[in-house]
């Protein structure tokens, strides 16, 4: 029931900056977003300047997402992002025969806090 509260005051917060009010309708489709050009990104190599740009991108509208009690659409997306590294995991295992210990690591992380939100959002 608190962590409800927090996401409610960092609403209330973010709701009374200008451009971040904007910005917060947006949130969801635009985090579902970055996190497909994540994914894409495993397929097609970017740019490392275009990598962090999905990144902290990614990362500022899942916060916005979240600041909006929307669990099930963050669940969505940090699955997409758990996903994509999960691919370059297997990628890398199956192709170049290379245990990549920190994109496992990703892959767990990422997929315990979308299962984290996912139970968050059903109860």
């Amino acid at each position: 029931m608190k962590f409800e509260q927090v996401c409610q005051t960092m609403y209330a917060y973010f709701s009374q900056k200008p451009l971040i009010k904007v910005a917060i309708p947006l949130a969801m489709p635009l985090m579902l977003i970055f996190a497909a050009l994540r994914l894409l990104n495993t397929f097609i190599s970017m740019d490392s300047v275009v990598q962090a740009i999905i990144f902290f991108g990614f990362l500022f509208f899942l916060i916005l997402t979240v600041s909006a009690c929307n669990f099930r659409m963050a669940a969505i997306g940090l699955g997409l992002y758990a996903l994509s590294y999960a691919v370059s995991f297997l990628s890398s295992l199956i192709r170049y025969q290379n245990f990549r210990f920190s994109v496992l690591l990703y892959v767990l992380v990422y997929g315990f806090l979308a299962y984290q939100a996912l139970r968050k959002s059903v109860a």
